[in-house]
């Protein structure tokens, strides 16, 4: 875009203020170039970054290894496409600030993290992202267009593309997942499921054997009424939180969700008890 902007300015210069009229008619098509790589901006952003993939600095990975036990099962490629995919997303997305300054980097990390380790076993999944341009952090929870007489801690609006998200609700979860709701994963998997929704059976009267949250709990938590939670995506975050309990209690259930994602939590905690 950047010689294609100063091409325009030098034809302008020579046209009008050098008064070389006879090169007027070059603004048309650069003008028609300048309108044609805004908006197909974004394929070539994706072209450029399957020839040269992006990789996330060194500390970033760590930070999402030591939080997110799922990243150490990623084979060498998966693991690149998922840095890649993660650190596009980082540079990408706006982020959108309420009550800070400025989004703090490691918000920024935890949700691409969660977005994109759902895709990391299913790399063609990543590209389900790229349409949700805009991210809203909130420090608290907060109440939204959508949904304006409720306080809730993460909403997807479809149609602006947006997800908006309360900081203290998601950053707990990562560092305690064991002890709150991850709603940064909730909200991605709602996205995964718009394509193609996998078929399992679900009884709600068994998540909080799984998970140890009452179902009233999680609706508390995230601060709409239960028409509004996606129970199939709230499952499918106890799936990978709790892999143990989830088999346990709903066999045929994680089977179907393990076969979806490409990935089985409990190869983790097998790796874990060898390595133990």
């Amino acid at each position: 875009m950047i010689p294609l902007v100063m091409l325009l300015g030098g034809v302008v210069l020579v046209s009008y203020v050098w008064g070389m009229s006879e090169y007027s008619y070059l603004l048309v098509p650069v003008v028609i170039l300048i309108a044609a790589v805004y908006v197909s901006h974004e394929y070539i952003d994706r072209w450029y970054v399957q020839k040269y993939p992006q990789k996330l600095p060194k500390g970033m990975m760590r930070f999402i290894e030591d939080h997110m036990p799922l990243a150490r099962l990623m084979e060498k490629d998966q693991k690149l496409a998922f840095e890649n995919a993660t650190s596009m997303f980082l540079k990408s997305k706006t982020f959108m600030p309420q009550g800070f300054d400025k989004v703090p980097e490691d918000l920024k990390v935890v949700v691409a993290a969660n977005a994109h380790i759902l895709a990391a076993f299913k790399p063609e999944w990543h590209e389900l992202f790229a349409p949700y341009e805009n991210i809203v952090i909130y420090k608290h929870p907060f109440p939204s267009p959508q949904h304006p007489k409720y306080l809730h801690s993460s909403e997807l609006y479809v149609q602006d593309k947006v997800l908006l998200f309360c900081a203290d609700h998601f950053m707990k979860a990562h560092r305690f997942p064991q002890d709150f709701f991850n709603t940064a994963m909730y909200e991605w998997v709602k996205i995964i499921f718009m394509s193609q929704p996998p078929e399992f059976k679900l009884d709600l009267d068994v998540l909080p054997e799984i998970s140890g949250f009452e179902n009233q709990q999680i609706i508390d938590y995230i601060g709409l009424p239960e028409a509004y939670i996606q129970w199939e995506a709230v499952a499918t975050t106890y799936f990978f939180a709790f892999p143990v309990r989830y088999k346990m209690h709903l066999d045929e259930s994680y089977e179907k969700i393990s076969e979806y994602f490409g990935i089985d939590p409990m190869t983790l905690i097998g790796s874990s008890n060898a390595n133990a």
